[in-house]
């Protein structure tokens, strides 16, 4: 709303010292994924501060740059390093949604397979052996579960395979909803199913979060080269 009054210039004064301010902050952000691979670095801190750190300062170094840029995108290359941190910025919130997806809140330890999936066969011997269509859908759904656990504990993960799981125990709990009249029974394969099929959201995120990795690091690599021409520009022409 005051841009034209430019109270704050990139320039000089107060707007150039927060591009210095907001810069220097982001090259601070590589400190969390080096501290996370030195365990020996304790005393810079821990890794858990550092990922605070990076969380805060992932928003609040482009707010200080988008503050020194006046809200003008200006030059070239000015508007080249605007840009790229713009995407970074917007990565890092799509990291941070799929982080929060696979831990207990955004600061919380991992969730952990074991808590979803509780092994455990004596719900088949609850099923009558009578009713050909609940021993079918048994079948069905232990074959399933056979399939996500073995999968889920493997190496070779897929974000399709979880997808086509989960269709199959969609499919299923809505068979197992109409076929089975009986409640304490028709409840008991639907609990199953339900945590199923939370093994399957929990893959999915996890595989998606590792896809992120693999494009945010570039990313902010990118930005990173952007910003040092843009600062080497700026103060040499």
């Amino acid at each position: 709303m005051v841009r034209e009054q430019r109270y704050l210039v990139a320039e000089n004064g107060m707007g150039y010292w927060l591009g210095i301010i907001g810069g220097l902050l982001m090259l601070m952000l590589l400190i969390y994924p080096l501290r996370k691979r030195k365990p020996r670095w304790r005393y810079i801190g821990s890794v858990k501060f550092w990922f605070r750190f990076h969380m805060i300062m992932g928003i609040g170094a482009p707010v200080l740059i988008i503050y020194h840029s006046g809200y003008q995108l200006g030059s070239l290359n000015g508007r080249v390093a605007f840009f790229s941190m713009i995407i970074v910025a917007l990565s890092g919130l799509v990291g941070r949604y799929f982080y929060r997806r696979i831990h207990h809140g955004l600061y919380g330890e991992t969730i952990r397979f074991e808590e979803l999936y509780k092994t455990d066969d004596d719900w088949l011997k609850k099923l009558p052996e009578s009713n050909p269509a609940i021993t079918e859908l048994a079948a069905a759904l232990s074959a399933i579960e056979l399939n996500i656990t073995n999968t889920h504990a493997g190496e070779n993960r897929s974000y399709w395979h979880y997808r086509s799981m989960r269709g199959q125990l969609k499919r299923l709990q809505k068979n197992v909803s109409q076929q089975i009249p009986a409640p304490e029974i028709r409840q008991l394969m639907l609990a199953r199913i339900k945590s199923l099929r939370s093994i399957c959201r929990l893959g999915i995120n996890e595989v998606l979060f590792s896809y992120w990795h693999i494009l945010h690091f570039p990313l902010f690599l990118m930005l990173i080269v952007s910003a040092s021409i843009h600062v080497f520009v700026v103060h040499f022409y």
